[in-house]
């Protein structure tokens, strides 16, 4: 089963006892809603907007289908984030230019829709309410550690196993291979790298022999994007950068996207080793912008740490990057060196690129309830419910959330 360490997730932020525990036994074990503040429904407008309640669905396949059942191209739906696929999940969905009408599609529940002016961008939302079932978990240990973290209201903020895969992390695997231009491989690792999902032996028979021409008859149905690109090959022997841009585009962006989340994840792993407080020379995010702290402000940022919000950022490597200072600063770069990439590499063909950013390496839950082997909390956008389970949980096995 694959680990936690996988996707450079190596550290905790609270000393806690492991108490183990299963996500996801049902769908409906892990709720998450999308709330929206200030949205103003309208009857008619430019773009529409689906309410949805969607359980046990994959986010690029439902693209593709809500897209299919309205007659329009799957990039014109517009969506404020990506949820996990085994979950019960209430979301919004945006298409400008269309109009409403009633379609069927098994598990999604259309619950209301609406009409606004301009589409709504990743993001837009104001956070993600979660309701979440643990089972078999020790049942004393796990209402300790979650009130503890409770207690802490910080976690955190690593990139959690849906960006990567939790049965098989691949999407930085193949997002690495593209920064290093090397698509023969990106196609390869999509296609045929094995995890432990149901289809792990035609996987790992196409990845020993990746020829598309005499896998692609065996290969399953239900992997079609990857009979897409396989098919691309056979018709466009060599054409490996063609064949990935056979994939959705927000797919590509992911991989790419994928790769940045795992770096950070291994510069977060490191900080948490030296420090869980604010250090001179850190770029903080405070009132939704970004300051340095210094020895003038250090000691009132971190009298308001928790109070007040107050996060370091970690880098998310672009061809823009900006590295810390201090300590920070020497881990990012460290990292970056190890890895053997350059900032200029994230600039790709076909018009994919990445300037980078700064993300908080702290999140602060709300509303956080601890109840009988569940637990409920609000997230600002970006952060991860599972990053939250894990200090609770304290499994390493992905597969557990």
């Amino acid at each position: 089963m694959a680990k936690f360490s996988e996707i450079g997730i190596n550290s905790y932020y609270y000393n806690l006892d492991y108490c183990g525990g299963k996500l996801r036994y049902t769908p409906e074990d892990f709720y998450v809603e999308e709330i929206f503040e200030n949205i103003v429904e309208k009857d008619d407008g430019n773009v529409l907007v689906l309410k949805l309640k969607v359980k046990n669905w994959e986010h690029n396949r439902l693209i593709r289908y809500i897209a299919r059942s309205l007659g329009v191209s799957p990039k014109q739906v517009f969506f404020a984030g990506t949820k996990d696929k085994r979950a019960l999940k209430v979301q919004y969905l945006s298409i400008p230019g269309a109009k409403y009408r009633d379609f069927q599609l098994e598990d999604v529940a259309v619950l209301k829709y609406f009409y606004l002016d301009k589409p709504l961008t990743m993001g837009s939302h104001s956070g993600n309410f979660f309701r979440v079932i643990v089972k078999n978990t020790l049942s004393e240990t796990f209402a300790r550690n979650c009130n503890a973290v409770s207690a802490g209201s910080v976690f955190p903020n690593f990139y959690g196993p849906q960006r990567f895969g939790s049965m098989r992390p691949v999407t930085h695997l193949v997002g690495r291979a593209m920064v290093r231009n090397d698509f023969e491989e990106a196609a390869r690792i999509f296609i045929g790298y094995p995890g432990d999902d149901r289809f792990k032996d035609e996987r790992e028979k196409y990845y020993n022999n990746p020829d598309p021409s005499s896998n692609y008859e065996s290969f399953p149905d239900a992997l079609d994007l990857e009979k897409k690109v396989m098919k691309h090959l056979i018709e466009n022997e060599g054409d490996f950068v063609g064949a990935i841009k056979e994939l959705p585009q927000n797919l590509v962006e992911m991989f790419i996207h994928a790769y940045q989340g795992y770096l950070f994840n291994l510069i977060l792993s490191k900080r948490l080793e030296y420090s869980k407080n604010i250090e001179i020379g850190d770029v903080l995010f405070y009132n939704g912008r970004l300051i340095k702290a210094t020895e003038i402000n250090i000691e009132k940022m971190r009298r308001n740490f928790i109070s007040e919000k107050i996060s370091p950022t970690g880098l998310v490597i672009g061809y823009e990057s900006e590295f810390a200072g201090g300590i920070m600063g020497e881990i990012e770069r460290e990292v970056i060196s190890n890895e053997g990439i350059h900032e200029f590499e994230f600039k790709l063909p076909f018009g994919m690129k990445s300037r980078g950013e700064r993300r908080p390496i702290f999140s602060f839950p709300s509303n956080m309830k601890c109840l009988e082997n569940s637990v409920e909390f609000t997230l600002k956008p970006g952060a991860y419910g599972t990053s939250l389970l894990r200090e609770i949980m304290r499994s390493e096995e992905m597969g557990d959330y």
